[in-house]
């Protein structure tokens, strides 16, 4: 019985690896739009590369929203 316990303690762990990888991942995503000026922040005013969005939240996270796709 110890042994199913301890594999639930390692989920547990993983879990948290998984969440970092996937705001690690999202922040590369954002940046790389960023860099190719596919995107602009909220508030900002988009051009004509612009296909994304970014907005901030309260906490901190990025969130990207699609305004159009590549002409």
């Amino acid at each position: 019985m110890s042994t199913q316990g301890d594999e639930g303690q390692e989920s547990a762990g993983e879990g948290g690896q998984s969440d970092d990888a996937e705001r690690r991942a999202t922040e590369k995503f954002i940046s790389d739009l960023l860099a190719r000026g596919e995107a602009v922040f909220e508030g900002e005013e988009p051009t004509s590369r612009t296909t994304h969005v970014v907005k901030r939240a309260d906490d901190g996270r990025l969130t990207v929203r699609r305004l159009r796709f590549n002409r």
